[in-house]
């Protein structure tokens, strides 16, 4: 019982430290990648952080399943490099013996990760997808800046104001140009402010000011001035677009009969069930050999890790393709892995034994 509690106190503390980097690699990573879409104008700049929150939420059973390895090979390689297996052995003990601490310790990480996997990967997806572009469709009003000339995310509308401030409601100097199929208005008027109505849609109201509205390249225009005016911002009062298989609820996809949606639901479980073979993989995995290198062993479990995430992608690749069936799902893939895992253990016993 001591010895139980002392390993996975060392697995706790060892599993904090690990998801800590992975995840800090991840945001990094994310924020890199999210900033240069926020260059561009393919996000808005407001969206980044909340967008970095949800891919976090995304990659949260990948990175977990990848921190469980890692902290159980890492905290039995380090027994072994210190000879406290040998002591381990003496006194009886073999290596199936640590399968009890290990599933204490995995169990509820692979709860969390099925979790994770099944209802907050689809959730993350789709709402990061409903707030990209929510935000882009409010971007093009709420990003004026005064003296900056901003382009819609349309591409079809530029505003610029002359003198605008956060204390005042309105921008003097307001400049509007729109592209209507060949024609083209543009707007000058003296002040402008956004404004809702009564059914919440946004409004840019205009004072003072004159419409040219004409087709680039002919001499025939006409010219409208006006006192006061309302420009409509365009928000897509539709749906957001339906959410991509991805982003679609476990729920909904157990019953389907589309192959990628079946693959989908398989590749959902297989993240949880594979995170526990693994963990009792790593187990046999840890096995250090001194005249070997120090991290031959780590090498070789790292290639396998990966390579069995792999096979996973592939297989859900096969289901959507029609070439897998879809009850077959990827049980064969966990059977071999599962087989691997016993005949690790069966390869250890022998060793230790020897």
């Amino acid at each position: 019982m001591l010895f139980r509690k002392s390993l996975i106190h060392e697995l706790s503390w060892m599993a904090i430290a690990v998801f800590s980097v992975l995840l800090l690699m991840v945001l990094t990573t994310q924020v890199v990648k999210l900033m240069g879409q926020a260059s561009v104008g393919a996000l808005a700049s407001s969206a980044v952080w909340a967008l970095m929150g949800f891919a976090a939420i995304r990659y949260l059973p990948v990175l977990m399943s990848l921190m469980l390895f890692l902290s159980i090979l890492a905290v039995l390689t380090r027994m072994w490099r210190d000879h406290e297996m040998v002591i381990w052995f003496a006194s009886g003990q073999s290596i199936r013996n640590f399968i009890r601490p290990i599933l204490e310790f995995a169990i509820p990480v692979v709860l969390l990760i099925a979790a994770l996997s099944l209802y907050g990967w689809p959730w993350a997806l789709s709402k990061g997808d409903e707030f990209r572009e929510r935000s882009l469709a409010r971007q093009e009003t709420t990003q004026v800046s005064p003296g900056v000339f901003r382009e819609s995310a349309g591409a079809d509308r530029v505003y610029f104001v002359e003198d605008f401030t956060g204390e005042h409601t309105t921008g003097q100097n307001v400049f509007v140009q729109l592209k209507q199929g060949d024609q083209v208005s543009v707007v000058l008027a003296q002040r402008g402010g956004l404004v809702l109505d009564g059914n919440g849609e946004r409004w840019l109201s205009l004072g003072n000011g004159r419409i040219y509205r004409g087709t680039p390249g002919l001499p025939n225009f006409e010219t409208v001035q006006f006192e006061q005016a309302r420009l409509r911002i365009d928000t897509p009062d539709r749906p957001i677009s339906s959410p991509s298989t991805r982003a679609s609820p476990t729920m909904k996809l157990l019953g389907s009969k589309d192959p990628e949606q079946q693959a989908e639901v398989a590749w959902r479980i297989a993240i949880p069930v594979s995170a526990l073979i693994l963990s009792l993989m790593a187990i046999p995995l840890a096995f250090f050999n001194p005249r070997g290198g120090r991290s031959l062993n780590l090498l070789y479990a790292i290639v396998l890790y990966f390579l069995y995430y792999n096979c996973i992608n592939i297989n859900q690749a096969w289901i959507a393709d029609g070439r897998t069936p879809a009850w077959l799902g990827m049980w064969p893939l966990h059977a071999v892995a599962a087989a691997m895992t016993v005949a690790l253990f069966a390869w250890r016993g022998r060793v230790r034994a020897a």
